[in-house]
């Protein structure tokens, strides 16, 4: 294998997607304003970006299609390039996620709905904001420590998605309550997103599962 050609196949591979974090992360940022201060300029931007996620997310396939075919890469060099495309994938997926909270805006604005986030909604997109950062960092850094923290983490979502489905029953405004719900689900279902890509990290940088790392780490102490 031509090591040198390949680690800049590699190098390139890699900044596609710490371009395609970065721009997922954005457009979640943008979806969380836009639904909060029901800006509809901001929410067709989130929609409009869409597509540049999913180019880059086609681009990322077919770059680890052309360095398999050309390098044979195997090992730990293998494992990263395959992995990359599941990578690609569930960021492709969040972005969709944050495109359903930006067309609810729209919809909200066209069919003049008052919705009210209620707080535990909030607090959800607060705590997946932080995930997407911090996966940023983890995959960044190569930091499997952080990746295991977000992955559980990732229970705070559940359980704020149980209480919404819980509280809002007691809600008089029947549009908020079913609208509330529907945004919980997306943002839990984005948690779970998150927590694959940390899944995916740990597994570049170890070759296990993180149940193993973490069944390990509970047999090494008992």
């Amino acid at each position: 294998m031509d090591t040198i050609h390949f680690e800049k196949e590699y190098s390139m591979l890699r900044a596609y997607i710490s371009k395609m974090l970065s721009l997922v992360s954005q457009s979640f940022e943008n979806a969380i304003e836009a639904l909060e201060f029901f800006d509809v300029s901001l929410a067709k931007d989130v929609i409009n970006s869409d597509d540049e996620i999913d180019l880059l997310n086609r681009q990322i396939e077919e770059k680890v299609y052309d360095i398999i075919a050309r390098y044979n890469p195997i090992g730990k060099d293998l494992r990263y390039i395959i992995t990359m495309i599941k990578f690609s994938n569930n960021l492709e997926r969040i972005a969709d996620l944050s495109c359903n909270s930006a067309e609810k805006v729209i919809y909200f604005e066209k069919n003049k709905i008052d919705y009210k986030m209620i707080r535990e909604v909030k607090e959800m997109f607060g705590i997946v904001l932080k995930m997407l950062h911090d996966t940023f960092l983890a995959f960044s850094k190569k930091d499997i420590e952080l990746s295991k923290k977000i992955w559980f983490d990732d229970k705070n979502l559940d359980d704020l998605e149980k209480l919404i489905r819980n509280k809002s029953q007691d809600l008089d405004n029947k549009e908020s309550i079913i609208y509330n719900i529907l945004i919980a689900r997306d943002l839990e279902r984005i948690g779970d997103h998150l927590t694959n890509l940390c899944e995916e990290i740990i597994y570049i940088e170890t070759g296990k599962e993180i149940k193993e790392i973490i069944n390990y780490g509970k047999d090494s102490n008992s």
